[in-house]
């Protein structure tokens, strides 16, 4: 496993918090201490500066200077646990940069080789984590997702296309969260644990939906949409880190939601165009609510143990089956 984070600044003026960032990168050793690195990204830049060495994050310090001050967009960091190719070797270590793409990747790939060969791409270094850069420069994010097979959850900066904008994505296989703080700005890392102990203070925390593509605007915009209409398979009891999965049975998911369905009827009085419609049947629970209230239900069926997914009319749909939630459509 590695650990990767970062910190996307969305207030506007203020100052880079240098030390909160590197007790995020400290703290994430926990995840693999055989290299470390950091990309760091100026408002306005064409690219980003990448900094990293086959040291832990705490050695590694004096990398983060580079941002220091009031014009740094975003940092991304890494601790590698080596899988494949040598750290001897910095071009194998994280952040990989290749074809257009600067990426941190915690995970494991098993048909990097193939999709490299089938890119057409000669490889510019040895760690499994290219195959990756390669399709998202010469295919997108769906095709990337949809043909690598493996591990992974990644954060990535498109040079080509977007140089100030950073990308989240997860395939469910590793753990991601993101989180809010109370500045404006947008902090992410492998586990909601490394982010608590990070010092920054919270107004949210959330975990990254598989397949689901996050990404990080100027602002501390964040928009996403889900990339892949492989989210309605279940992936193994849901592949998530153990301190991110919680069990429920279906008494205490009923009231719980129960519970939170007076809440969302509230705030669709609000809203003239809002249905609402409520049944009830078993297990089964079904609700109309305005799209700010559903990243809210959303996040409450993850932290229960459920995944969401939407149909092409954007209707939530799911079913329970023990403790595993199946989906039944997906756009």
């Amino acid at each position: 496993m590695c650990g990767i984070g970062g910190f996307y600044k969305g207030s506007v003026g203020g100052e880079t918090p240098i030390d909160l960032i590197n007790d995020l990168w400290v703290s994430l050793e926990n995840r693999g201490t055989h290299a470390a690195g950091v990309c760091i990204g100026w408002g306005g830049s064409d690219r980003p500066i990448v900094k990293k060495a086959a040291k832990t994050a705490s050695k590694c310090s004096k990398m983060l200077k580079l941002a220091k001050g009031k014009n740094t967009q975003y940092v991304l960091l890494h601790t590698r646990y080596t899988t494949q190719g040598s750290t001897s070797n910095n071009g194998n270590n994280h952040p990989v940069v290749g074809h257009g793409i600067t990426l941190t990747h915690n995970g494991v790939l098993s048909n990097d080789t193939h999709i490299l060969n089938k890119l057409g791409v000669k490889p510019l270094h040895d760690v499994d984590t290219e195959a990756i850069n390669a399709a998202l420069s010469l295919k997108s994010p769906k095709w990337m997702i949809e043909n690598i097979k493996g591990s992974m959850s990644i954060a990535w900066v498109d040079s080509n296309e977007s140089p100030n904008a950073v990308h989240l994505l997860t395939n469910g296989r590793n753990p991601l969260v993101i989180g809010r703080t109370k500045t404006n700005d947008i902090v992410w890392a492998s586990t909601k644990t490394h982010l608590e102990d990070s010092g920054f203070e919270f107004t949210k925390i959330f975990d990254a939906i598989p397949f689901k593509q996050y990404t990080l605007l100027e602002g501390g915009r964040i928009t996403s949409k889900i990339i892949s209409k492989n989210i309605a398979w279940p992936m193994n009891n849901r592949q998530v880190h153990s301190s991110q999965k919680s069990s429920v049975s279906s008494t205490d998911w009923n009231s719980y939601f129960n519970n939170t369905y007076g809440k969302v009827t509230k705030a669709s009085k609000t809203s003239p165009k809002a249905k609402k419609s409520y049944s009830s049947s078993n297990a089964r629970q079904v609700i109309s609510v305005p799209g700010e209230s559903m990243e809210d239900i959303e996040q409450l069926m993850w932290d229960l143990g459920f995944v969401l997914c939407y149909n092409q009319n954007g209707m939530a749909t799911f079913k329970e089956t023990s403790e595993v939630m199946h989906y039944e459509t997906a756009e």
